[in-house]
Formats: C-alpha cells, sequence, structure tokens
C-alpha cells in the first residue's frame, strides 16, 4: 500500500482563552451553521439546537485535544486525508493509518472500514476523535 506524506500549512492559532474555556469546547467554530443537506425541512431553531447535539464538543476535538489550528506534517497511507476507505469512490474495506508529527510529538490515527466503521486518534487534519458504527446494521440505536 504506497505511503503520502503532506505538509498541512495554513492554519491560524485559536487563543489560549477559548482553550481553557469548556463553554466554548461545546462550540463549533469551523461550522457554526447547520449546512443546507442537514435537516432542511425542520425549522430553523430545531436545525441548530440538532446541529449541535449531533456532534457536540468540536472546538474540544478541533482545537483543545486536536491540531486543527497548527502546522503540521501528517504521513500515512495514500491518500493522506481521506479518514476512511468507507469513504472512496467506490468504498473500500481495511485498515487505514496516519501519524501527525508536530515538533516532537507524534499523533497516530487508525481506521476501520468493513462491516464496522472504526476510527481513533488525530485525524489527518488534526482532528481528535473515536468513531464505532455497525454498518448497514437493522438494529436501531435511536
Amino acid at each position: 500500500m504506497p505511503i503520502e506524506t503532506l505538509h498541512v500549512t495554513g492554519r491560524t492559532r485559536r487563543p489560549l482563552r477559548n482553550k481553557l474555556s469548556p463553554l466554548w469546547w461545546l462550540m463549533n467554530d469551523a461550522e457554526p451553521w447547520p449546512p443546507d443537506w442537514y435537516l432542511p425541512h425542520r425549522l430553523p431553531l430545531l436545525r441548530l439546537l440538532s446541529w449541535y447535539l449531533r456532534n457536540p464538543l468540536q472546538n474540544f476535538g478541533n482545537y483543545v485535544l486536536g491540531v486543527c489550528d497548527r502546522n503540521f506534517t501528517v504521513r500515512g497511507t495514500a491518500p493522506v486525508m481521506m479518514v476512511m476507505w468507507d469513504d472512496a469512490v467506490p468504498p473500500r474495506t481495511g485498515w487505514k493509518w496516519s501519524v501527525i508529527s508536530l515538533g516532537v510529538l507524534r499523533l497516530p490515527f487508525i481506521s476501520y472500514s468493513g462491516r464496522v466503521l472504526f476510527y481513533a486518534g488525530w485525524q489527518p487534519n488534526g482532528f481528535f476523535g473515536f468513531k464505532l458504527n455497525l454498518k448497514d446494521s437493522r438494529v436501531q440505536l435511536w
């Protein structure tokens, strides 16, 4: 499997006062308003509330634990910026990995696409998170 290295630049640092604020952790600086495709037929206030409940702690994952406001080098399976093989066209199955180099820090990421969708660590864009979903499951959790 080919390995790719990419330098991520042009990032703007977030102020430390924001990173220390638990209320700011719950916000979403990258996408403060729901995109058009997200629940388009709901009332605007319900769309907004649902948007923030859908992915809580976005600023925390992006800028407190994550490094989305830092320039870094990422190395991993090509294409390195793709998070999961399930995102490929056509979708594929298998493991995918990357490592962010930020000074002396090495921030790992691993994902798996198959009957289970899984990832953990620092995504190639710098977001820290984890996910575990059953794919094509007839069981609905909510």
